[in-house]
């Protein structure tokens, strides 16, 4: 294997974790942003103020621009670009 390769393949595999740590930390946002939605004690409330959903609203998309920006790099290298 070329040095070129393994570098490439290395990059890949590091790519492919973070894209999976990415991914749980948005999870995480996204079940705070369900379980407020969910919650009947928010049932008047605008959930909307709520600080801790407004915190994680504002951390989904970063983390899905990160996630998809990972997953583009990676079919790069693997078609050798």
């Amino acid at each position: 294997m070329t040095e070129e390769l393994q570098r490439s393949v290395r990059l890949i595999h590091d790519l492919e974790r973070a894209t999976r740590l990415w991914e749980l930390l948005r999870d995480n946002a996204q079940q705070v942003i369900n379980e407020s939605n969910a919650n009947p004690e928010n049932q008047g409330d605008s959930v909307e103020t709520d600080l801790p959903v407004v915190k994680a609203r504002g951390f989904v998309a970063p983390c899905n621009t990160y996630i998809i920006a990972a997953k583009i790099r990676i079919d790069e290298l693997e078609r050798g670009n």
